[in-house]
């Protein structure tokens, strides 16, 4: 993270947002300056090259068991899937629709979701970030921390939609959302307010007013 009052800016977005995520998704799946080999006990070891995620969300997928963290990682994206739509909905989206984006998802994961706030200088490190993001996550998340910088991410994916379109390279980069920082933050609230209302106190709560009514 930069330094000076850019960098805590970006710093305090990141606290709001981690904070956020782990009260939805819970202690032991929000992660922030996730290193991607740490603890790990499968391939992906310190000897490869390990890029460490602003945000990261689990189940993750760090061990020998890919089959089984795989589907907890499929279950987490059923259970949260209206959360995600959101923010397909609110994306700086190419073509096509919510469907058509999740069939596109990364299958073999490091994570269910891999979050990165954009606030790099230059569109080359920002293209590793989005690499970063769509290689790790089952579904990566861009945030640009201001203007310029959704314009150049969204360059940058222009530009491989075109390599794509015209045989360059394969298809890469189609797990990926790119979302502005507050409408971010927004469809975090709305998640933990649903989360909240579907908690067992607020059912039991909810039976006990039904009851009394009754």
């Amino acid at each position: 993270m930069p330094e000076g009052k850019r960098g805590r800016e970006v710093r305090s977005f990141q606290e709001k947002a981690y904070s956020y995520l782990k009260r939805i998704f819970g202690e032991n799946n929000a992660k922030k300056e996730w290193n991607v080999a740490k603890d790990s006990t499968d391939d992906f070891i310190r000897k490869l090259y390990c890029p460490r995620l602003d945000l990261a969300v689990g189940p993750f997928n760090i061990d020998r068991k890919i089959t089984y963290n795989n589907m907890e990682i499929e279950k987490t994206i059923e259970y949260y899937r209206s959360f995600i739509e959101k923010m397909f909905n609110y994306s700086e989206q190419r073509d096509g629709n919510f469907d058509e984006f999740l069939n596109k998802r990364n299958i073999n994961p490091r994570c269910f979701l891999a979050i990165e706030i954009e606030n790099s200088g230059t569109s080359k490190y920002m293209l590793g970030n989005i690499a970063n993001v769509s290689i790790i996550g089952s579904i990566g998340v861009v945030i640009p921390f201001n203007d310029r910088q959704l314009s150049n991410c969204k360059r940058i994916i222009e530009y491989v939609d075109f390599a794509t379109e015209v045989k360059k390279i394969k298809a890469i980069f189609e797990n990926i959302l790119v979302i502005d920082k507050e409408i971010f933050l927004k469809v975090l609230k709305k998640e933990l307010s649903r989360v909240k209302a579907k908690s067992p106190k607020a059912l039991a709560s909810r039976c006990e007013k039904d009851s009394l009514a009754n």
